[in-house]
C-alpha cells in the first residue's frame, strides 16, 4: 500500500514520446529528483529522531537534521537527476528499437511496401470502398528467362507505379510474390477501375531495365466493393475470382465483379480460383 502510494506520488504521468524531448525529460527528472529529496530528507528527520532516542547519536538530534538536509538533499537530486536522464535514454532507445521492428515486421523490404499484414490491420473494420488485386502476367517467365534479380526489378517498377496511384489517402501494399492489392478510398467501382486501368496501361508501356535487359509486362487485375453488410474476406474472394477472369480472359486488363456472371460464360474456369499461375 505504501510502496503503490509512493509511486503514485513520485513518477509524473510521462508518454515514451516525451523522453524525445531533452526539455520534458529535465523537467521529469527534476520533478521527480525534488519529491525523491523530500522523501530522503523525511528519512533522515526520522531516523535522527529514532537514534536519538536511542542515545546513539554522538550531536544533538538539530545539529544531525542540519547536516543530513545540507548534503543529503543535493546528493539526491544530483543522483536522481542524472539517473533519469541515463534511464530515459535507454527507454527512448528501447522505444525506437521496438518501433523499427514493428515498422519492418510490417514492411515489404523488397518493395517498401505495407506487407499484407500492415495492409490488413490498415484496414479499418468501418471502412467502404473498392479492393484491387493485381498480379504481374506470366511473372515465372521473366525469372526463368531474365533470372530473379531481373524479377525483382520488375516487382520493384510495379510497386512504385502502384505506389504513386495510391499517394497518401488510398493503401497499396504487396501481399504475396507478384501480387499487390489496393484499397481505393471513397470511390466507385467505376471510378477505381478507370484509375487501375490507367495505372496498367503506364506499367504495359513502361521499359524495366533489370538483368541487363529492357522489358516490358503487363498485369491483370479484380475489382470489388467493401461496402456495409460485406466484410473485407467476402471482399477480397470476389475480387480474387475477378482477378482469376481477368487471367482467363486474356490477361493485361481489369474486371470488376460486375463481370463475373458474362466472363464467366464467355471464358469457363479450368480451374479454381486463386490458382493465378501468371
Amino acid at each position: 500500500m505504501l510502496m503503490d502510494y509512493l509511486e503514485r506520488w513520485l513518477t509524473p504521468n510521462i508518454s515514451l514520446t516525451d523522453f524525445n524531448d531533452r526539455t520534458i525529460v529535465l523537467r521529469y527528472a527534476l520533478h521527480l529528483s525534488g519529491r525523491m529529496a523530500l522523501v530522503a530528507w523525511g528519512l533522515i528527520v526520522l531516523l535522527h529522531l529514532l537514534f536519538h532516542s536511542l542515545g546513539l547519536l554522538p550531536y544533538s538530534v538539530w545539529q544531525g537534521i542540519l547536516i543530513g538536509t545540507v548534503m543529503g538533499i543535493p546528493l539526491t537530486i544530483t543522483l536522481g537527476v542524472l539517473a533519469t536522464i541515463v534511464v530515459g535514454r535507454s527507454i527512448t532507445a528501447l522505444a525506437d528499437a521496438r518501433l523499427e521492428y514493428l515498422r519492418q515486421s510490417r514492411t515489404d523490404m523488397l518493395s517498401g511496401l505495407p506487407n499484407r499484414r500492415a495492409f490488413t490491420e490498415a484496414l479499418a473494420s468501418d471502412e467502404r470502398g473498392v479492393l484491387l488485386l493485381l498480379d504481374i502476367d506470366r511473372f515465372k517467365q521473366v525469372n526463368d528467362r531474365y533470372g530473379h534479380l531481373a524479377g525483382d526489378e520488375v516487382i520493384v517498377a510495379v510497386a512504385r507505379e502502384f505506389a504513386g496511384l495510391a499517394g497518401d489517402h488510398h493503401l497499396v501494399a504487396r501481399i504475396g510474390g507478384e501480387e499487390f492489392a489496393v484499397f481505393f478510398r471513397d470511390m466507385t467501382i467505376e471510378e477505381a477501375k478507370r484509375a487501375a486501368d490507367e495505372a496498367r496501361q503506364a506499367v504495359e508501356t513502361t521499359v524495366i531495365s533489370a538483368g541487363g535487359q529492357r522489358l516490358n509486362v503487363t498485369i491483370s487485375g479484380g475489382l470489388a466493393m467493401i461496402a456495409a453488410g460485406r466484410d473485407y474476406a467476402a471482399a477480397y474472394s470476389a475480387a480474387d475470382r475477378a482477378l482469376y477472369l481477368a487471367k482467363g480472359s486474356g490477361r493485361n486488363r481489369i474486371v470488376d465483379e460486375g463481370e463475373l456472371a458474362t466472363l464467366t460464360t464467355t471464358n469457363p474456369p479450368m480451374t479454381e480460383p486463386s490458382a493465378q499461375a501468371g
